[in-house]
């Protein structure tokens, strides 16, 4: 079949599966959809099983899709700067220390917890595990997915403190997750004598602050440009949101080439971008210019960010449900062993668990400086959801003997954590905050 026909396939799937949940089942977008091609899935799987051409054609074209390369690639900037423009600037800049410790030190915490859980479990069935090895899975694991689970804090209308702590740290651990899977991927192949270059601890310090510090870099430079251009643009709507998409893909492109992370230098620009527009804003009111404006143009100069949200939250929605009906599909591609039923529920306790420690250790140091509701840990604890970014890592493994069981171990964590945690996540939200209420705690009651 030629490409556009698959395409078009594609695009009718997505709107039968948004239909479907709009109307019936009225799900969160992203989960319902999950859920929806999960369905699906099963189906062509059955289909396959029993013989059918068109099942196993549709398998074997899932197989061949490269996952990880389509999220790195392509989703992941788009949808990283969708969710930096609707987060709360002002907040997140105020809370830079609280989500900088939380970006660092929970996912270096839980992807330490991880390794040594999955080390322990693999050795204990038989299934030799070094540590470098069994690391790379807590790298994949260890970062949380801010597309998935914004959305829902907004839905549970959780306090904007929390809320911001979690997208804030969600939007940047994905960066300390990819430079730590790079390093380890490469230890894992120098320890199996695939030829990799040794691993040094220098080495490993100058990746990450080239990956990281770059990003936050070139993300400046781009957002400030960026906004520049947009504020002395005509009253040209269009033109101004071809610049922000010129932003994206080009910033992307640019921080693949240039070697430091996509993903900071995506959310860094879109910070700084949204950052520079309501600076422009203010100054523009404090100035007295606003008043001698025509009426229209002071409720142009109002609509600037609206619309340009307006446009990236349409690309969210559809970016979302194109990625979510992907990883739906990519079950098909999995490794099926009676040994990963098993191994499955261990992992997704040692997920939570270990999510749990990097939670309670971060928010702990933070407390004397900090003030967080009492059920701070708790809620961010169960919001540390698991998606495409981890998948998409998952995918991205070298080849070794225990890849099909990590990707099999992955998908198993990244569907409890969508359809389990995410679906109660916002009755969490309401039920801890209204307990809280309830007991009325003093300001500076510890959160537990």
């Amino acid at each position: 079949m030629a490409t556009s026909g698959l395409f078009g396939i594609f695009v009718a799937l997505l709107a039968t599966l948004s239909f479907l949940n709009s109307r019936y089942w009225k799900l969160p977008p992203t989960i319902g959809i999950l859920v929806g091609g999960l369905l699906m899935a099963g189906g062509v799987a059955l289909a396959a099983a029993s013989g059918w051409p068109l099942g196993i054609r549709i398998r074997d074209l899932v197989q061949g899709i490269p996952f990880g390369t389509l999220v790195f690639g392509w989703l992941l900037s788009f949808l990283l700067f969708s969710s930096t423009i609707q987060i709360d600037v002002k907040l997140l800049f105020r809370k830079g220390l609280a989500v900088t410790a939380l970006t660092l030190i929970t996912t270096l915490v839980t992807m330490l917890l991880l390794g040594l859980g999955m080390h322990l479990l693999l050795n204990a069935v038989g299934l030799h595990a070094s540590w470098p090895v069994s690391l790379l899975f807590g790298a994949i694991l260890a970062p949380t997915d801010p597309v998935a689970v914004m959305p829902l804090l907004r839905a549970a209308h959780v306090p904007k403190t929390i809320e911001t702590l979690i997208a804030g740290e969600s939007l940047f651990n994905d960066g300390v997750g990819v430079v730590a899977f790079t390093v380890l991927a490469q230890a894992t192949m120098t320890s199996s004598g695939a030829g990799a270059q040794d691993i040094t601890f220098l080495g490993t310090l100058t990746l990450f602050l080239r990956e990281m510090l770059g990003g936050l870099l070139l993300g400046a430079l781009l957002g400030g440009a960026a906004s520049f251009l947009i504020r002395r643009t005509p009253r040209d709507e269009n033109t101004r949101l071809t610049m922000s998409l010129a932003m994206v893909v080009g910033g992307n492109a640019l921080a693949q080439g240039l070697e430091v992370s996509a993903p900071v230098t995506v959310a860094a620009s879109g910070l700084i971008l949204v950052a520079l527009l309501q600076l422009w804003r203010r100054r523009v009111r404090q100035s007295g210019l606003l008043a001698g404006l025509p009426p229209d143009e002071r409720k142009h100069l109002r609509e600037i960010q609206a619309r340009l949200v307006g446009f990236w939250e349409f690309v969210d929605y559809l970016l979302n449900a194109a990625l979510f009906t992907v990883m739906a599909f990519e079950v098909l591609s999995l490794n099926y062993d009676p040994l990963l039923l098993l191994l499955a529920p261990v992992a997704i306790l040692l997920n939570v668990a270990a999510r749990s420690g990097g939670v309670w250790l971060t928010v702990g140091l933070l407390r004397r400086s900090e003030h967080f509701p009492t059920y701070t840990r708790r809620l961010m604890t169960w919001a540390g959801l698991r998606g495409g970014v981890t998948l998409a890592l998952a995918f991205s493994l070298p080849d070794m003997p225990l890849r099909p069981t990590f990707l099999a171990l992955s998908y198993a964590v990244v569907v409890f954590s969508m359809l389990v945690q995410g679906l109660s996540l916002p009755a969490l939200a309401r039920r801890l905050s209204d307990a809280d209420k309830a007991k009325d705690p003093p300001h500076s009651a510890p959160a537990d």
